[in-house]
Parts: structure tokens; sequence; C-alpha cells
């Protein structure tokens, strides 16, 4: 069962990423300015942050499949509507506002879901998994339906919203696995908020959550425009090097199950090696080192993210489980900053040195991140 519900995971993220291969279509084909396509992306996480945060909590007290059925509805509408994305800006506004509530909604109480229908250590595997592979998919087969198909602009849409109905289908039967909504006459959770030791455990993540997603932010949005003049097909190059970012990302999570809780450590020192092997890249003007990028923060990305959802599985009750989680996304999701911060400081410093400055600052967090572990084990 709990595959039935990856599997709707697998395609919100596909939806979720898959506009990010597309920015380079709508800047040539609708004639859109950086600032238009910075706005779309932002859109997104304005959508996203309270997807996150009030659906985990709505699914601490009405179920997981209570919210997460209906959010995966509002996906394949929002992929339907971003198919007429052609009509202009104002669509595609809508669509990315809609498609990050969507995705919010969908992203935390279903790793909960999963979580829940396997030990805390595979679930934390497995939902990052499911994420992390419709993140890396989606890029790469909208990049080539973009690339071939004779209308760039709809196709990738159309394809997501069918796969995403037949995953709705299949998550249908999946079970309620949250306390007090367990059959009809269950009393729903009254329980409102997270306590002083929950809170506890999120502070000690914030150093390392934002590096979640600020890794794979380099190759995402950052690498992949600074080598565009270096490549025959940027859509392409820049589907392959996102897939290879997510995909690595993948590959990595069975180490969790070694590494437990240091984990996230490793993954920090991995990513940082990688955005400094960025830095070097850009100075060099080298496409082929992108590549080699992609795997280091891939790993880093997959490392931090798995085990900052295991370390939640563990330590946070299950009754406020839903709500910790969504917190916790909105954290890895502050990495999504750092190419609007490396963009700013890129224009006094340089590109190669303001990415040097961000492999420093992912150690200076390392840092931080093993003294609170210290100080939390001496008490």
């Amino acid at each position: 069962m709990n595959r039935r519900v990856e599997l709707l995971l697998f395609m919100t993220g596909w939806g979720a990423n898959h506009f990010s291969t597309l920015l380079v279509v709508y800047r040539k084909n609708l004639g859109l300015l950086p600032p238009a396509l910075g706005i779309l992306f932002g859109a997104y996480a304005l959508g996203l942050v309270p997807g996150l945060v009030l659906a985990g909590r709505a699914s601490d007290r009405r179920g997981r499949r209570a919210v997460v059925l209906p959010a995966s509805l509002l996906a394949i509408a929002a992929s339907a509507l971003l198919a007429f994305g052609e009509r202009g800006f104002g669509v595609l506004l809508a669509g990315r506002l809609i498609y990050g509530l969507a995705t919010g909604s969908v992203m935390s109480p279903g790793s909960v879901w999963v979580q829940e229908l396997s030990s805390p250590a595979a679930g934390a595997r497995r939902a990052t998994l499911a994420l992390s592979a419709g993140f890396g998919l989606g890029p790469l087969v909208s990049g080539l339906i973009a690339e071939f198909a004779p209308a760039p602009m709809a196709w990738p849409y159309v394809v997501h919203a069918i796969a995403m109905a037949v995953a709705f289908v299949q998550a249908r039967p999946v079970p309620e696995t949250a306390p007090g909504a367990r059959g009809a006459g269950a009393a729903p959770n009254t329980r409102r908020g997270l306590g002083r030791r929950e809170w506890r455990v999120l502070a000690e993540l914030l150093p390392v959550a934002p590096w979640a997603f600020g890794f794979p932010a380099v190759t995402i949005a950052i690498l992949p425009g600074l080598m565009r003049a270096h490549v025959a097909r940027p859509v392409i190059y820049s589907g392959l090097v996102i897939a290879t970012t997510l995909a690595t990302g993948v590959a990595v999570q069975p180490l969790t199950r070694r590494l437990q809780r240091r984990g996230d450590r490793v993954g920090l020192a991995i990513g940082a090696a990688g955005v400094f092997l960025g830095a070097y890249a850009v100075a060099i003007g080298s496409p082929a080192w992108v590549f080699a990028v992609a795997v280091l923060v891939g790993a880093g990305y997959g490392l931090v993210m798995t085990t900052g959802l295991l370390e939640i599985s563990e330590r946070v009750p299950q009754e406020s489980r839903g709500t910790a989680v969504g917190i916790y996304y909105v954290m890895t999701y502050i990495g999504f900053t750092l190419p609007f911060i490396d963009a700013l400081a890129a224009k006094r410093l340089g590109d190669p040195p303001t990415l040097a400055l961000a492999g420093g600052a992912a150690v200076l967090s390392l840092g931080i991140r093993a003294i609170m572990l210290r100080v939390a084990h001496r008490s």
C-alpha cells in the first residue's frame, strides 16, 4: 500500500520541478524577462509554504488520506491550467500559485503517511526517494517533450496531469494511518500545535535543513544559466544536470541506514565540496564539470533531507508529526533563496567568488550543527 502513496509523491515532485526546465521555453516563446520568470518561480513558494504548514497540521487532526487525496486533485487541476500557459503571464502565475499550494498539501501529510505505513527509518527513505525521483525525472522528461513536441508549452503539463490522475486512482484504496482518524466512529485528534520538545527538535535541525534544497539549487537554478553560452542545447543540458543531481540524491539514501543521525553532517561536508567545485567549473567555463558538481550536491541533498525526516519520525510523537514535517519542509525550502542571494552578490563579487562564499556558509553550518549536538548531548 505504501508504494501507492509513494507514486503520488513521485508525481507531485515531477509536477513541482519540471517547470524549471521550461523557463527557457517561456523566455523564448513568450518573451518573458528574468524578473517575470523570477515572479513565476516565487509564486510557487507563495502557495507552497502555507500548504506545507496548514496541510501537515490538518492531517494530524483529520487524517493523512483526507488531506492528500483532495490536494492531489488540486494538483491535477493546476497542471491542466498551466497547459494553457501560452495565453500569457497571468495564466502561468495562477497555475504556479495553485500548484505550489497543492504540492505543499501533498508533501507534508503524504511523507508522514508513507512513514506510518512503514518503519520510521524505511519510511523516511521511501518518502525522500519518491519525491527525489519525481523532482529529478520531471525536468528530464518535460525537457525532452518541450524540445521535440509540437506544443512545448502544453504537452509537458498534459502528460503530467494524466499520469497524476493515474496515481490518484491507485492511492484511493490506501487506508488511513493517523491516530484519532481511523474508523468512522473515531474522534478527531484535538491536540493543537507543537510542544517544547518538538520545537527543540526543529531548532536543532535549522542550521542544516536549508541546505537540503540549497545544494541542489546550485545545479537547478544557478549553474545551467551560467553555462548556457557554452552548450548547444541548453534545455536538454539543464534537464540532464537536474536529473543527475536528484538521481544521486536517490542513490545515496540507503547510506542513511548506516550513518543514522550523522548523515546530515556527512551530507553538509559533501555538498559544500560540490559548491566549491561549482565555483571552479564557472571559473574555467566547463559544462562537463557541472555534472561532477551535480553528483556532490545531489549526495548532500539526499543525506540531509532523509536524515532530517528520520530524526523527526524518531523524536516527534505521531499525533504531531504532520505539523513537524510540514515546518521542516518549509525550513528546507529556505535553501531555494540561494539563487536570488547569489545573483545579488555576484553583481559585486563575480560568480566564482560568490559560489565559494556559499560553500563556506555550508561549512559554517556544519560547525554550528556539530556544536548544537554536543550541547544537546551534555544536557
